[in-house]
């Protein structure tokens, strides 16, 4: 697998303020991964449809706890996750 591409992953924490806590985004450094396409069976399974802007990054390791990812400058939502072996793959 060629892992070409970056990745930034970004994760939730609470931190105590001054009235009480606050959620605050941290940005993790860039991650290599590798862009692939969803099989039409991956498609129905996670959306209901078929769409072709649908994409799944692999990432090398395990990585857990993060909530959204910064890819090609924006922001996007993950739709699943998944782990295989020693990669993460994020279906977005």
């Amino acid at each position: 697998m060629i892992y070409n591409e970056r990745v930034v992953l970004i994760t939730e924490k609470e931190v105590d303020d001054f009235l009480g806590s606050k959620k605050v985004k941290v940005k993790s450094q860039p991650i290599p991964c590798m862009r692939g396409m969803l099989t039409n069976a991956e498609q129905m399974g996670l959306f209901g449809k078929y769409d072709l802007a649908a994409f799944k990054l692999h990432l090398q390791g395990i990585h857990r706890y993060f909530s959204s990812v910064v890819f090609d400058g924006q922001e996007r939502l993950i739709k699943g996750k998944t782990y295989h072996k020693n990669s993460t793959v994020i279906y977005l």
